[in-house]
């Protein structure tokens, strides 16, 4: 990929996540000034909303942003602090051109990124971002305006009906019969104000932990249950009913429940599978990535249904959802995605809403619902390229070590081998790239580990 030498932008992550970097080290203040103009550009003169989590950097790239909209005759509808599915939600209540969100989800605090949103609310496709990075490397932004006719104004109204359109998917008057007693780790990102709310709607009683929106992450942003260990005591001190804990962007969702403190993100979305299908009908569609676990097969299958899987990403996954009208699809990154929610995209509302209703309709605590699942036996690693070897020359290593009985090359290697399946793929969002491997048995797992480890280091 070429650009133009005005810039330097080797060093960002660019993909349909769309473009990440550290602040100061890639994605200075021309570098994003560069993104910002070739979006104005694609919207040309349209309503444009902007939302961002808690990072530092977000106040001044969303005014580096906003300028560059309203230089171009864009308007900007301003959300602040709010989680990405609400950004995307508004962009499709509203009717708006696009928006971006600025966040770099689980990456450390010194990341930074532009989400960009097309209409309706969804992430932009790789076509899109082809057309935005052609701009950028030609140069032909739209002029500045000497009397722009945009202007500035609050979302803040639409905010709510994001999350009126979420109650909407669940029985409110069950749910709030329980009184719940829910608490939440929102790692002081942007779900810190909106998920309690929201609980808050459904009648729960909110513990609120790391919930204050100051510029620090005070534990790993990336919400899997081995970071979330030191938050354990806390949430069994608080003897919650339930907890969950969110990404700095807040469309990841991993849970802690009062028998296992803790658990693995690849259980959210069969659970909240659990009560999107006990209402659908047989034969539905389910949307899984290819990293994702048998887990949402297992429950998908009990109601006669069928999972489809697609190439890692959300928009991937919203792609395949539409085109196969699925009614429900997710990642096993915790990321659940409700077609009927304005979002169309990960959304922890959505999954709190769902796994709270199923509780509330079957009267089983979540550990009882997570006795009905099998065990999971899954392990995901992250390795940098050994220097000198290709990702193709990786990707034979492992074919000819495990000879597979499936392949599938839509994204990276995904083989499958024996009631196991090990997927090789570079990160959309880091300069590695990663192996997700699953098994039926602890003891397959380990055994099926120390072959990958050979593959990676050799």
């Amino acid at each position: 990929m070429h650009f133009t030498k005005e810039y330097d932008l080797s060093s960002l992550m660019i993909s349909i996540s769309g473009v990440r970097g550290k602040i100061g080290q890639g994605f200075g203040l021309e570098e994003a000034l560069a993104f910002s103009k070739s979006f104005a550009t694609i919207m040309n003169g349209g309503t444009v909303v902007i939302g961002r989590d808690s990072r530092p950097s977000g106040p001044y790239l969303e005014s580096l942003l906003t300028s560059a909209l309203l230089a171009s005759g864009s308007s900007v509808l301003t959300l602040g602090l709010v989680p990405t599915p609400t950004t995307k939600a508004v962009v499709n209540l509203a009717k708006a051109n696009g928006g971006i969100m600025i966040s770099a989800s689980h990456n450390p605090m010194e990341w930074n990124a532009f989400k960009f949103i097309s209409k309706k609310g969804f992430f932009f496709s790789a076509e899109e971002n082809q057309k935005l990075l052609s701009i950028l490397q030609s140069g032909s932004y739209t002029k500045e305006q000497i009397s722009p006719k945009g202007y500035i104004d609050s979302g803040e109204d639409y905010i709510d009906l994001h999350l009126s359109s979420v109650l909407k998917r669940v029985n409110v008057n069950k749910i709030k019969k329980k009184k719940f007693t829910v608490f939440v780790d929102a790692v002081g990102g942007a779900g810190s104000y909106v998920v309690p709310k929201f609980l808050q709607m459904l009648g729960c009683k909110v513990i609120s932990h790391n919930c204050k929106p100051d510029g620090t992450f005070p534990r790993p942003p990336e919400p899997t249950a081995t970071a979330l260990k030191t938050v354990e005591p806390s949430f069994k001190k608080s003897k919650a009913d339930i907890g969950f804990a969110l990404d700095p962007d807040a469309d990841r969702l991993v849970l802690f429940t009062p028998k296992r403190g803790a658990i693995s993100e690849e259980y959210t979305l069969p659970l909240a599978l659990m009560n999107v299908l006990s209402s659908n009908k047989k034969k539905s569609k389910v949307v899984v990535n290819l990293s994702t676990s048998f887990l949402n097969e297992e429950v998908t299958s009990r109601f006669g249904g069928e999972v489809i899987r697609s190439k890692v990403g959300e928009a991937n996954v919203v792609e395949e959802m539409i085109k196969t009208k699925a009614v429900f699809g997710g990642e096993g990154n915790g990321g659940i995605i409700d077609p009927n929610i304005p979002s169309f995209g990960r959304d922890t509302l959505s999954g709190i809403a769902h796994i709270l209703n199923i509780m509330a309709e079957t009267g089983k605590s979540i550990d009882a619902l997570m006795d009905e699942l099998p065990n999971l036996y899954m392990d995901k690693q992250s390795f940098p390229l050994v220097k000198g070897m290709s990702l193709e020359t990786l990707y034979e290593k492992f074919q000819s070590e495990f000879s597979p009985k499936l392949i599938s090359d839509k994204d990276g290697l995904w083989m499958y081998v024996s009631d196991s399946w090990i997927h090789i793929r570079p990160s959309n969002t880091e300069p590695i790239f990663r192996v997700i491997t699953e098994t039926k048995s602890k003891s397959d797992l380990e055994s099926t580990l120390k072959r990958v480890k050979q593959c990676v280091e050799s």
